[in-house]
């Protein structure tokens, strides 16, 4: 009896260590199928903070193609033409793209952003318009104050325009003023000094406007995308909008244009400057010397054209000068209805 009593108890031994390692091997793969699930969970984490990231680096580089929008450069893309960008956050996730000109007013703008390591990208795209300011400019000159014309000066609303299709539709004012008496004719010495379809008008809401037809929004708008003249009074090169902080003098050699220049103080044009597209003047325009010729149109403060030495000072009006100074001029804004969208980072 004594022995089989034995042979009992050692079996049972024999069973209790094979129990205790089997219990062992459970806890094991348990406490690795933890593991496992804990660093799946991590891995998750971490791909969804570096896709957020690379997320929002694309969307600061759409908002930083469009909030800084060169008109200048921009604008003057042939359809199908392009630009790049690219840029660089605080965090060091990066951003690069480029901007199609799809049409004569609107652009895809397509971005691809990148986490700090580079380990995510996503890539958005969004379609702007460009909205050129909206504004009436229909005559060769807009004065708010005082015009003086003189032998040699010369206001034109009926010349050719040389931009064909866009050439105004019906005929533009030589002069329109706020006030009808304010017209200085008597150094003319006979001769038409204006002539447009009408030569003159006259425009009551214009009369001591600082900013004539534009108003302080339109001029706001426009200096908002303009390039500053510095103190040698040089325009910037690749600009096609020019903002004169005080008083301007132009000679010859001004880039052709079509262009916007405002001018805060007084414009003086000499030595033949030639200018085209819309000139605004918050003070005095005056030619003088051997004068010159803007082609476009003019809204000034007042006008003295009278203080010329045997040369003629001629502002003639064009409608296409107009259009294109003011799309030249327009900033993009992305359209209304789906703002942008997500595109795969390999997208053509």
């Amino acid at each position: 009896m004594s022995r089989v009593g034995a042979g009992t108890r050692h079996r049972e031994r024999g069973i209790a260590l094979a129990a205790a390692v089997f219990a062992l091997v459970v806890l094991a793969a348990l406490l690795a199928g933890l593991w496992f699930a804990a660093l799946q969970e991590y891995r998750i984490g971490a791909n969804v903070v570096t896709d957020r990231r690379a997320f929002d680096a694309a969307q600061a580089g759409l908002d930083a193609a469009l909030s800084g929008w060169n008109p200048g450069t921009l604008n003057r893309l042939a359809v199908n033409d392009s630009a790049p960008f690219s840029g660089t956050l605080a965090g060091g996730e990066a951003y690069s793209g480029i901007v199609v000109r799809l049409g004569p007013w609107l652009f895809l703008v397509r971005c691809t952003g990148a986490d700090a390591h580079s380990s995510s990208r996503r890539t958005l795209a969004t379609v702007a318009r460009v909205s050129p300011l909206r504004v009436g400019i229909e005559a060769a000159l807009i004065a708010s104050g005082a015009v003086r014309l003189g032998a040699g000066s010369d206001v034109d609303a009926l010349a050719a325009d040389p931009g064909g299709s866009c050439a105004a539709a019906a005929p533009a004012a030589g002069v329109v003023l706020g006030d009808g008496a304010a017209l200085d004719l008597s150094g003319c010495a006979g001769e038409s000094c204006v002539r447009g379809g009408p030569a003159t008008g006259v425009d009551t809401a214009l009369r001591n406007a600082a900013v004539p037809l534009l108003g302080e929004s339109g001029w706001a708008a426009l200096a908002a995308v303009a390039e500053t003249i510095g103190p040698d009074g040089v325009p910037p090169a690749g600009s096609q909008v020019w903002l004169a902080p005080g008083n301007l003098s132009l000679a010859a050699g001004v880039p052709a244009g079509p262009v916007v220049l405002l001018v805060r103080g007084d414009l003086v044009v000499q030595s033949g400057a030639q200018l085209t597209g819309i000139v605004v003047v918050r003070g005095r325009l005056i030619m003088r010397g051997a004068g010159g010729t803007i082609r476009g149109s003019v809204l000034v403060g007042s006008a003295d054209l009278a203080a010329l030495s045997g040369a003629r000072a001629s502002l003639v009006y064009s409608g296409c000068a107009v259009r294109q100074a003011l799309a030249a001029a327009a900033p993009a804004r992305p359209l209304r209805e789906r703002s942008w969208t997500a595109l795969y980072p390999d997208a053509p």
